[in-house]
C-alpha cells in the first residue's frame, strides 16, 4: 500500500508501549491515513476519522477449534461508525470455514451482515462514498 502512495502505519503486541502511542498519535492527527493492526487495537480505541474497518480474518476463540470470538469481533467492528458517524466493516471470507464462522456471527447477533460479491465490487465502493460523504456533512 505504500508503495502505491497511501500513508500507512503497522501496530501490533511487539511494539513497545511508547512506539504503539506514537504510531496511534500520527493515525489520530491525520499523518497515516491507513492503520493495519492485530488484535491489539480491538478495544479502547476511539478515534473520530475511523469510517472503515476490514477484518482479514474471523477472530476465533483461542484454543477452541472453529468457534468465532463475538466478543472481540464486536469490538473491531465497533471501532468505525462512532460518536454518530457512519461506518463500514469489510469481512473477507474466503472458504467454506469462514462462511461458515460469519453466519455463526449473524445468528449470535441477529443481525444480517451484507454480502459484496467480488463483482459487485462497484456497488461496494458507492457504499463506501455514502459513509464518507455522510460523516463529512457532520463536519459541516
Amino acid at each position: 500500500m505504500a508503495d502505491a502512495g497511501h500513508a500507512v502505519s503497522l501496530l501490533h503486541g511487539e511494539l513497545k508501549p511508547n512506539e504503539r502511542d506514537k504510531i496511534i498519535d500520527e493515525f489520530r492527527g491525520g499523518v497515516t491515513k491507513v492503520l493495519i493492526t492485530t488484535n491489539v487495537l480491538a478495544r479502547g480505541i476511539d478515534i473520530l476519522q475511523v469510517s472503515l474497518v476490514i477484518n482479514y480474518d474471523i477472530p476465533l476463540v483461542a484454543g477452541v477449534a472453529g468457534q468465532p470470538d463475538y466478543s472481540t469481533y464486536l469490538h473491531r467492528i465497533g471501532r468505525t461508525g462512532r460518536f454518530d458517524r457512519s461506518g463500514i466493516a469489510l469481512n473477507f471470507v474466503h472458504d467454506a470455514q469462514s462462511k461458515r464462522h460469519l453466519q455463526m456471527i449473524e445468528a449470535y447477533f441477529s443481525r444480517e451482515i451484507k454480502r459484496f460479491p467480488l463483482e459487485d465490487v462497484e456497488k461496494l465502493g458507492d457504499e463506501l462514498n455514502r459513509v464518507i460523504n455522510s460523516n463529512k456533512a457532520l463536519n459541516a
